[in-house]
């Protein structure tokens, strides 16, 4: 079968990679879905990356999705002239009014910041690199005691652990970009700084209001977001650890565990995952890796995630090429070696439409053991199966066969799963018939080679997968 990595790469676009030569590099090395950062820039220019991108990947042999990232309310602070050195034990004040660093008071860009604190709450400054405590509270500043040495640049990001933030999840700025999402048929719209699943039930309300079919992915990088982690992952599409705020909303030492354990969580409720953040950041400006970073792309692939994400190391990277071809390697080579110590989970345990359907996935993807199955060939109109058979880790990669062109790109998220579309059959011979023209066009078997299909009957209905069976390639 032709080699292809189950472990997912998402790519974010960017300045290093702004044209459709350079995006279809990308694509042909390994990326299966391109994020659309919405924290920079307007509706124009993410219609202006989607065209791009839809234009370098028109004909790559696999489909590509994208992925729009919405910013969320970023805290940031004022983006005022020069730098502030600082020393432990001083005092800063933040307020919603004008910066006068000569007096140690900087602006913030919004007044919730001031609103949110309480007096001995924690203020981090850039991604933790400066840590305040809060002394004093009045309407419009706050006045905090330096804990560390250091520097502060302008418009540096401002997290709020301890804080109850009196600001909406979704921003005015969010709602128009997940209305261009929709306009531009991207495939996932993923929210950032999600707090609970109010938060979700809230931008699925805004799809449905212009018009979309997105998949929502919940970005866990709030502590209330772990806090209710069960309610984002039952109306969640999928979920992102964001390791970013993630690391500084919660001690660092919890990340590693709560990185397993979203990610197990996630799997027993057959969501996609993404693991997210500085994977490769070396890269950025190198055209090797550090070997802890290796390490750390190959943890993400042992521990069964759907797919992995380079952020700037694509988007303003010296090495975006060099980067994706680096992170396709170690996924495939990590993937010969990885076994899976299955632990079975009851089916109540799972979100299911169908019990008969979870039978035949989980027998599907037991095959293995049985007969020698080159590849799993699943016909699907919703995506429902695919995903299914993905989350119970075959062995086999899992061929997705469908008619429909919007589940197409939404199954490029889903582990071992590469989705191709093909004309609904109308009989079991017209089945096998499609099976056989995809494995010879696409190199996936070799003749005499055996294959499992698993589709729903009757044929010209919508009905759940409720078949399998065992084919040899003629």
């Amino acid at each position: 079968m032709k080699s292809l990595k189950k472990t997912k790469i998402i790519a974010t676009y960017g300045p290093a990679i702004a044209n459709s030569s350079k995006v279809r590099q990308l694509a042909d090395a390994g990326v299966n879905l391109f994020r659309v950062n919405c924290s920079h820039g307007v509706a124009s220019d993410f219609k202006k990356a989607v065209s791009i991108i839809r234009k370098g990947t028109a004909r790559v042999s696999f489909s590509v999705g994208i992925l729009f990232d919405i910013s969320g309310p970023k805290l940031r602070l004022d983006r005022f002239e020069g730098e502030l050195p600082i020393k432990q034990g001083e005092s800063l004040t933040l307020t919603t009014g004008d910066t006068d660093l000569e007096k140690r008071i900087i602006g913030v860009n919004h007044p919730a910041i001031i609103a949110s604190v309480k007096k001995k709450e924690r203020v981090f400054i850039d991604d933790g690199n400066i840590v305040l405590h809060v002394k004093k509270c009045s309407k419009d500043k706050i006045e905090l005691e330096i804990g560390n040495d250091g520097v502060i640049l302008p418009g540096k990001g401002i997290n709020l652990p301890d804080s109850d933030i009196k600001i909406p999840t979704i921003t005015k700025k969010d709602i128009k970009d997940i209305e261009t999402a929709c306009e531009c048929n991207a495939d996932f719209i993923a929210l950032s700084f999600v707090r609970s699943g109010d938060d979700i039930i809230q931008a699925q309300q805004l799809i449905k209001k212009y018009g979309g079919d997105q998949h929502i992915i919940a970005k866990l990088e709030k502590k209330e977001a772990i806090d209710d982690i069960e309610n984002i992952m039952l109306l969640a599409d999928g979920v992102m650890v964001a390791r970013g705020d993630l690391g500084v909303e919660l001690p660092f030492e919890e990340l590693p565990q709560l990185q397993k354990r979203i990610i197990t969580l996630a799997n027993c409720h057959h969501k996609p995952v993404i693991v997210a953040t500085q994977m490769l950041e070396s890269m950025r400006f190198a055209p090797r890796a550090t070997r802890a970073e290796i390490n750390d792309v190959a943890t993400a692939v042992f521990d069964y995630v759907d797919a992995v994400m380079l952020s700037a190391e694509t988007a303003t990277g010296k090495y975006p090429l060099e980067t994706v071809q680096t992170m396709a390697q170690v996924a495939l080579q990590t993937e010969k070696f990885s076994k899976r110590n299955h632990v079975d989970v009851p089916v109540e345990h799972h979100l299911i439409r169908s019990p008969i359907t979870h039978a035949i996935a989980k027998s599907v993807s037991s095959l293995q053991t049985e007969i020698d199955a080159k590849a799993i060939f699943a016909f699907t109109s919703s995506g429902f199966t695919a995903r299914l058979i993905s989350n119970l880790f075959p062995p086999q990669r899992v061929i997705a066969l469908t008619y429909n062109k919007r589940v197409l790109t939404k199954l490029t998220l889903l582990r071992s799963v590469y989705p191709i579309l093909v004309k609904k059959p109308s009989s079991f011979r017209l089945m096998v018939n499609r099976v056989e023209k995809v494995s010879k066009k696409f190199f996936f078997t070799q003749p005499k080679d055996k294959v499992v299909i698993a589709g729903g009957l009757p044929f010209d209905s919508n009905a759940d997968t409720n078949f399998m069976m065992i084919h040899e390639i003629g």
